[in-house]
């Protein structure tokens, strides 16, 4: 198992950020790949929205926050690198639409990165 991430590490992670552009055709390990605990990535043709949990950046607790008016709780998937599901890749929500937009706009208040399929 790996052991939990630095502070250190953590801010220099932050501060590396590269072009992200992924085609609708993008199998959820391309995605998974471009996932950083400061990017997300939004899959308009599958209305999900992927990303990574950290404890110094809560994408869950922002979602949670912009989702509580609406009277139904997010429901959140661990997704696994393998069918064995002993490696985590990351997590994905469900959101149509309007909700997307409500919580993608949050996400880049909070000074995530957010990264769209074409």
């Amino acid at each position: 198992m790996i052991g939990p991430v630095d502070s250190n590490c953590a801010k220099a992670l932050c501060r590396s950020h590269r072009e992200v552009q992924l085609s609708a055709t993008a199998d959820e390990l391309r995605i998974f790949y471009n996932l950083a605990m400061d990017r997300v990535h939004y899959f308009p043709r599958r209305n999900a929205l992927y990303f990574v949990d950290s404890v110094y950046r809560s994408v869950p607790a922002i979602i949670r926050s912009v989702l509580s008016g609406t009277g139904t709780p997010p429901a959140v998937e661990q997704l696994y690198l393998d069918d064995k599901h002993y490696f985590k890749a990351g997590k994905r929500i469900k959101l149509p639409p309007r909700q997307a937009n409500a919580v993608l706009v949050a996400l880049r208040l909070e000074g995530i990165q957010v990264s769209i399929s074409e």
